[in-house]
């Protein structure tokens, strides 16, 4: 005759010892923990990247600003330029015209400027100037920048192109002038300077 076999005892469901209880509310709380942890690197990591988009369109607000301003300068030192090579370099007596004089230092004898606001400001009275010709860069109602021009005029040997002390010398072919056109300026405290040279003949 065969003896019944042993019940097996099996824990009531949905009891579960204390220790492992605890255990179970111990890994959750540090789940918790490292969520909150998680969270917070998250936000630094955007904080920071955001901070440097931020700070990548200032420097490209600030690259296209000087580009503008450059492009500006370059513009009233190619008008100039023009003037040089196109106008007519002596009145009815055969007076050299102020821009065309010769100056062996930087003046602004001889310049004339209209603004983008309709002011005109000129030079045809001081011969000593140093200071150069007082013009805005662009707009002044909105981002204009103050500036000087200056110009330097000397006379050309026809025969090598080298820059002559005192008059000009007459040649066959006439006289030989060389002009440098000269913008100083500054960006948030820093000078820039742009210059162009041209250079005629006339009788």
């Amino acid at each position: 005759m065969t003896s019944p076999s042993p019940r097996l005892s099996s824990p009531v469901s949905g009891c579960r010892p204390l220790s492992r209880g605890r255990g179970a509310r111990a890994r959750w709380h540090s789940q918790q923990g490292m969520t909150l942890v998680e969270a917070m690197m998250a936000t630094m990591v955007f904080t920071l990247g955001m901070l440097g988009v931020y700070m990548m369109l200032i420097k490209s607000y600030e690259m296209v600003a000087l580009c503008r301003h450059r492009d500006n300068a370059r513009a009233v030192l190619l008008s100039y330029c023009d003037q040089f090579q196109r106008l007519r370099t002596t009145d009815g007596s055969g007076t050299l015209g102020f821009m065309f004089q010769t100056a062996s230092a930087p003046t602004s004898f001889g310049l004339s400027w209209t603004d983008a606001g309709n002011t005109t400001v000129s030079n045809y009275t001081d011969t000593s100037d140093t200071g150069g010709l007082a013009v805005t860069l662009g707009d002044s109602a909105s981002s204009g920048i103050p500036a000087r021009v200056f110009r330097e005029v000397h006379p050309l040997l026809m025969t090598d192109g080298s820059i002559v002390n005192g008059s000009p010398s007459y040649t066959a072919a006439g006289y030989m002038l060389q002009a440098t056109f000269t913008v100083t300026y500054q960006i948030k405290g820093r000078p820039l300077t742009q210059s162009l040279t041209v250079a005629r003949s006339f009788r």
